[in-house]
């Protein structure tokens, strides 16, 4: 766990009000469109992409892009095909070379 991350767990813990979590939830929100933002500049529907899910990398292509969210294909050669998942971009960790 980073400094920066301790110190916000420990700021958390300290609020006290109803309005001052609201508040909080608010810069979260918003902290994770731009950290969302982020991970989509430069992709594009085709780019084989990374993104990580409790703990876990997965790798696919990006089907459909949305504001918020993208359509990511793996193809994971199963007896059921393809599966589709929807990703927020905030979770997408980048291109794959």
């Amino acid at each position: 766990m980073s400094v920066e991350l301790q110190n916000a767990i420990d700021a958390i813990r300290k609020i006290e009000t109803q309005a001052e979590l609201n508040e909080l939830a608010q810069v979260w929100k918003d902290q994770m469109t731009f950290i969302g933002n982020q991970a989509k500049r430069g992709l594009k529907i085709g780019d084989v992409v990374e993104w990580e899910s409790r703990g876990f990398v997965h790798t696919g292509t990006i089907r459909k892009m949305n504001r918020k969210t993208m359509e990511i294909v793996n193809n994971n050669n199963s007896m059921w095909g393809q599966t589709v998942t929807k990703v927020p971009n905030s979770m997408v960790l980048g291109k794959v070379a």
